[in-house]
């Protein structure tokens, strides 16, 4: 063993895998787990370092699926239960405002908030990247999804030229790695979806996209109706060309090609369909409990389904945008 080598003592240990461990150690050598058990047990060496919580449980860090950092200024500056289009347009009048050292703030505001409460991996859903040098800088792992917006078919290849600029100059590594996040199919269009999705794929980097989170959602890409068509075309984003699709979400993007591996966000609205899609296509889903706690969502999440249905469930936080905390253990208790 090198002077490298140190030794926690606790009076619980939770390998997860494993029954918890009374009175146990975990002894660690150049960054490597090298014995987790009982206390008396544990090799007798001379570790550089020895810390002992007798009243403290061990057990390794959190995953938090799925949170947006940059809104981590936003805590109480949001109204819950409010029409989602009229959210969306505070979220926007925030972004807007802030400038790069406003965003480098909200990031570094999250990472101690989910540090301070045990997480230690992320999804990051971020418009710029910067978080990506944040997480490593604070020693967070995880993966750091650009999110990619515009449903104009015009936007398609500045945003392509955006991804592309991310991907040179955010280059992943062990700790935090790239990926990608088209939005929501309301707020992307096909042709940009199709062309994410197939960069994503070749370049072996995850894809994550809010999906069949509102009501509004199911509305606009069913009859292209709705607040949220209203909302595009009020801003001038709204596409002529693009057609009411007379299906689901998940329907008009497995028309498209683009779900096979993915994850979904959210996934709030699904029917018997749409689940023998996701699991047919072996898609990933993230659920958000507080979040549609503060939204004061109606109807029970379709937890119980997706895991008969041997779906791959995770859980986030989503944002200080629509949460009060990013505290895993307050999200778990709502499960």
């Amino acid at each position: 063993m090198s002077d490298q080598t140190f030794r926690i003592n606790a009076g619980y240990i939770l390998p997860v895998t494993s029954p918890v461990i009374q009175n146990g150690s975990i002894l660690i050598n150049n960054g490597r787990i090298q014995f987790i058990g009982r206390e008396n047990d544990c090799p007798e060496v001379a570790p550089h370092q020895v810390s002992s919580y007798p009243n403290h449980l061990l057990m390794p860090g959190l995953v938090n699926a799925h949170t947006h950092l940059s809104l981590s200024n936003l805590k109480n500056k949001t109204k819950g239960a409010i029409c989602f289009v009229d959210w969306i347009k505070e979220i926007i009048l925030h972004s807007n405002s802030m400038t790069d050292l406003d965003e480098k703030d909200a990031v570094k505001k999250g990472i101690k908030k989910l540090i301070s409460s045990g997480t230690t991996t992320i999804g990051d859903i971020s418009g710029s990247g910067v978080s990506m040098e944040l997480m490593r800088d604070m020693k967070l792992r995880g993966v750091v999804f650009l999110e990619i917006i515009g449903f104009k078919k015009s936007m398609k290849n500045d945003q392509m030229n955006w991804i592309d600029r991310f991907l040179r100059l955010s280059k992943s590594n062990g700790q935090v790695t790239c990926g990608l996040s088209p939005h929501a199919p309301y707020s992307v269009s096909p042709q940009l979806i199709q062309s994410a999705y197939h960069l994503a794929k070749s370049e072996q980097l995850p894809l994550a996209m809010h999906i069949a989170e509102t009501v509004d959602e199911l509305e606009f890409i069913e009859k292209g109706e709705g607040a949220l068509r209203r909302f595009l075309e009020d801003r001038g984003k709204w596409e002529p060309d693009w057609k009411p699709q007379k299906k689901s979400p998940i329907k008009y993007l497995e028309s498209l090609n683009v779900l096979k591996g993915i994850t979904g966000i959210h996934l709030n609205h699904m029917n018997d369909e749409d689940l023998k899609i996701i699991k047919k296509k072996n898609m990933s889903v993230v659920y958000c409990p507080k979040s549609n706690q503060w939204f004061q969502r109606k109807g029970p999440y379709p937890l119980m389904k997706f895991l008969k249905n041997k779906i791959n469930v995770a859980v986030g936080t989503d944002s200080l945008a629509s949460n009060d905390k990013l505290n895993m253990f307050e999200e778990l208790t709502l499960i």
